[in-house]
């Protein structure tokens, strides 16, 4: 009986103690919005107003004056560097950045940097180490 006992007590030190280092030190924080400014590195030969910024989870975008843009977005979604919705027939998908107060966004149109970029990224992730 005192086995017993002893066990059913460890049980429950155990489980206070997971609950405890959940809630203080594991727990996730809540997403914030965060408001940001970005700004465009222009690696092509377009006017800037050619180019917006989009949170990718929702969509929204926002267009580029004076070489910046300024969007709101929760702190764990992403954004990227689109064509301006205005121009319906052109694509841009730039890469996705995680959510910052301040983001420099980079336009690609040299499709052998583009491509190396691309290669690097692939490299980095299937590469053993």
């Amino acid at each position: 009986m005192k086995k017993a006992s002893i066990t059913v007590f460890a049980l429950c030190l155990a489980s206070v103690s997971v609950f405890f280092l959940w809630e203080l030190v594991l727990k996730p924080e809540p997403p914030k919005m965060v408001f940001v400014t970005a700004k465009l590195d222009n690696g092509c030969e377009f006017h800037e107003s050619t180019f917006a910024v989009e949170v990718y989870e929702t969509g929204a975008t926002a267009v580029f004056k004076g070489g910046t843009a300024q969007i709101t977005a929760r702190s764990d979604q992403r954004i990227r560097l689109v064509t301006n919705p205005v121009f319906k027939d052109v694509r841009y998908d730039g890469d996705l950045e995680p959510v910052a107060p301040y983001v420099t966004l980079k336009s690609y149109c040299n499709v052998p940097e583009r491509m190396m970029n691309v290669f690097k990224s692939m490299n980095e992730t299937f590469s053993t180490k």
